[in-house]
């Protein structure tokens, strides 16, 4: 399975178990490695839906689906943000 991110890198070659491979889909492990780089704030939300080959909207989607917060917004930041507009 090989994944090609245009303006990332030129080429990254992924080597999975045959068993694996045979139960997910190219598509769910770009979308898999997606919502867990916009999760861990490496790529933006854009960036992960280009990622995945989805649109935005669909993107978002899927973060629901999957318990992600489509905000990715820590709670103190949050609070911090609530405090500047009181």
């Amino acid at each position: 399975m090989a994944v090609t991110l245009t303006s990332w890198v030129s080429f990254l070659e992924l080597k999975l178990p045959k068993t694996l491979i045979d139960d997910v889909s190219e598509n769910e492990v770009k979308l898999y490695l997606a919502i867990m780089l916009y999760k861990e704030r490496k790529i933006s939300i854009s960036q992960a839906a280009k990622l995945a080959g989805v649109a935005l909207s669909d993107f978002i989607y899927e973060l629901g689906k999957h318990k992600a917060s489509f905000t990715n917004i820590t709670e103190e930041e949050l609070e911090e943000e609530l405090r500047r507009i009181k």
